[in-house]
Order: structure tokens, then sequence, then C-alpha cells
């Protein structure tokens, strides 16, 4: 396990005292330190142009719509009468998240989903898998007749993506095919509203079974929102989602409002604490909003300066590393808010991905706090009665989730691919 960011290592291991090194785990105890997503197996089919393109193909810009095969059709019809030059990647919101875990931890991911059974050389199946890193195991995947998922990314100059999603066969996966065990060793597990939209779908019983299987055993549970227009659709579905199972949800500013009514990034956080219990909002060029729990005798002070917006003092206690609700006996409310890494690249390639990258650090910092647990157990780090959810601080956790953003943010791949260095 690599530790999340770049710190000396006395910030991990106590020093003065060689019984709490690491290496407690005996020989042949499992190590779970993976995590462990379910999602819409999809190649981006990616293609320059503007919101006009967009508007001509049919797309809403910056959201996501669902095509039919023969609305996909049309559109690939036009895209060659247009000449466009199209480019394929392995994409997948969970997929990117997963994908970013491993280089970010050095330790591996499960994918969950469903893939077209016949592939064959250059097609976008075999591109899928050819880019999948080998941390990423694949070997679950529910082998299905048909074709994969399709999504047409169409990138504006200013890095703005507007996404048609033809599902392929990627909806094909069903309950069945949940590993238990797999799903009740994990670190975390992840997936997304994309997989609940229709419940009559197959991959949405397979989603609510994952989350159930984790919640029984005490696994996070991580929850993206995917766009704005299908929170407004299902609102009291999400909410409902939310509450019964979430631990982390993760969010773009206009999902959030979408889901609160609220403009404004704490006042959504502050919100949707109500339902869960540590929540991601990526904001764009005006950075990230994150807030949770802590247990009010172990709330740390920053040292920072104290602001104020539309939460008094909101930073106060920024310091402080986050607990889930029900572990907490005086529950006390926690937010940081961090400014774009170096003030955002100077050329902005891609707005995609960038919160896949942010929930992959977050993700990272829970993992490397089950993995401290259990290999330094007698760690100060774990004194507390009731365990705490992340390794890091709230406003450590942010300014990682804005580094590791950062780097997809100036590429054009919506992936990393390979360990975030040094702030240098």
């Amino acid at each position: 396990m690599r530790f999340p960011g770049h710190r000396s290592a006395k910030h991990y291991f106590p020093q003065t005292e060689k019984a709490t090194r690491l290496g407690r785990v005996k020989d042949g105890v499992a190590r779970p330190w993976y995590l462990v997503g379910l999602d819409h197996v999809l190649v981006d089919m990616e293609l320059s142009g503007s919101d006009e393109l967009a508007d001509e193909l049919g797309l809403v810009p910056g959201e996501s719509v669902v095509l039919d095969e023969d609305r996909l059709a049309r559109i690939g019809r036009r895209i060659e009468e247009m000449g466009l030059s199209v480019s394929y990647s392995a994409g997948g919101t969970v997929a990117n998240t997963l994908n970013n875990y491993t280089h970010l931890s050095g330790e591996p991911a499960l994918l969950l989903g469903a893939l077209q059974r016949d592939i064959r050389v250059g097609t976008p199946a075999f591109r899928y898998v050819a880019q999948t890193p080998k941390a990423v195991d694949l070997n679950h995947l529910v082998a299905a007749d048909g074709t994969i998922g399709i999504a047409i990314t169409v990138i504006s100059p200013d890095g703005e993506r507007t996404f048609a999603v033809a599902p392929g066969v990627s909806n094909d996966v069903d309950a069945a095919a949940i590993p238990a065990e797999k799903v009740e060793d994990a670190a975390v597990v992840l997936t997304t509203l994309y997989c609940m939209r229709d419940e009559n779908l197959p991959i949405a019983s397979a989603a609510t079974k994952m989350m159930e299987l984790a919640k029984q055993s005490g696994v996070p549970v991580a929850f993206g929102l995917g766009t704005a227009s299908l929170v407004r659709q299902m609102r009291a579905d999400v909410r409902d989602l939310l509450s019964r199972y979430v631990t982390v949800a993760a969010m773009n500013a206009a999902e959030a409002e979408a889901l609160t009514g609220e403009s404004d990034a704490l006042l959504a956080c502050r919100t949707i604490l109500d339902l869960v219990d540590m929540v991601i909002i990526t904001e764009g060029a005006r950075g990230l909003t994150m807030a949770g729990y802590v247990e009010e005798d172990y709330r740390r002070e920053t040292d920072q300066e104290i602001r104020s917006k539309s939460i008094p003092e909101y930073n106060r206690y920024e310091y402080s590393r986050l607990m889930r609700l029900a572990d907490c006996e005086k529950p006390h409310k926690v937010y940081s808010h961090i400014h774009p890494y170096r003030g955002g690249p100077d050329t902005l390639s891609n707005t995609s991905g960038a919160g896949d990258a942010a929930l992959a650090a977050v993700l990272h910092d829970i993992a490397a706090n089950r993995y401290h647990r259990a290999t330094v157990p007698d760690s100060e780090k774990h004194a507390a009665p009731a365990p705490f959810l992340t390794y890091s601080s709230l406003s450590r956790n942010a300014q990682y989730g804005n580094r590791v953003a950062y780097e997809v943010l100036r590429g054009r791949s919506p992936r990393i691919d390979g360990p975030v260095g040094p702030d240098e």
C-alpha cells in the first residue's frame, strides 16, 4: 500500500516503539486492500467539436444522454459524412476511478459488469481490454452476446465534454453475478446512479445487491451521482439510495444543486450530510469542497486562516479525521474547500474524469486507513473508541483529491497513467 500524498514516513508509522512497526498481519491472513466497482463497461468514442456540433448531433452540452441502437447508427453516419476524426479509449466513471486507485495505491481493484463475449482484434471491446491495467481484475465480468457499450464524447474547445451512451450489453449483469465474498472483504465498493437509472434493468438489481452486501459487512459504499439531468429526474430515489446505503457521495456542483436545490457547495454539503457520512463536490474552476463528520472530542482545529462564507468559520475543524455518523456519540459536521491546484492547468484539455480522480484519491485514503489499522493496530492514530473512516485529515484529503484531479485536467485522458509525483 502506497500511502496518500508525499509525506515523511514519520507521519505514518510511530518511530519510537518497535512493537508498532509494519508487519503485524499474520501470514496467510487476507489483506483486503482492494476496491470493487460495478459499472457500465463502456468505450469512449471521442471526437473534437463544438457545442454547435453537439446540438447538431442531438446531444445536451455538458451532460449525458442515452441512445438506442438506431440513433447511434444515425449519429455514426453523420460523423462519417462530416469527416470527423474519431479515437477510442476505455471509459466508464467507476472503471476510471478503479484505474486511478490502482496507480495511486499500488493495490488491485475488481471491476464488475458485462462485456461482449466475442472480442476481436481492433474492435472497441478489444481496445477496452487492452487499455485496462493488469491491476484491474476483469475476471468477474459477465460475458454477453452483443456489442460493448459506446459513449460518444464530443470535446468542445474549452475542454467540456458531452456524452451520448449506447449501452450495448452493459446492462446485462444481474444480482447473481455479484461475488459476495469479494464484496464482503473489499476496502470500499463503488457504483453510480447510472447503474440505477432503470430499476427493471438487470444491472440495477446487481448494484442493489452489492450495496446491501457491503452495508451488512461494514464495507464503505462510494456512490457517484452521474449527471445533473438524471439526478433531477430521480431526486427522491437518489435521496433514498444515499440514506439507505451510501458512505461517500461524489458529485459535481450541478449534480449537488439538482439534488439539494442549493447552488452554494457548502450549503449543499450540509444538506447531503443528512443522508451520508462524507461528501465530495467538484466545482470546476472554483475548486473542490468536502465535508463529513467527526466525534466532537476528536475535532482538530486548523492552523490556517479561519474563513466564513455561507457557513461561518466553516474550515475551523478541517484538520479532523472523518468518522461515520453512526460511530459518533456527539457528531460534528466539518468542511473544507480548496481552490484548483496551481490555479488549474494553463491549458484545460479535459474536464471529464476530474471528479473520478478526486474520488480515487479519497478512496485511497480510506483504504490506507484500513490497511494501517490492520498492520499497526496499536498506533495512536487508532486510539479513538470508534474507528476513523479516513487515514488523513479532511483538509489533507481535499488537497490530495485536488492534486490528482489536476493530473487529469491537464491531460487528454480521463484516467491517470501512473502514481502522482511530488508537488515539485
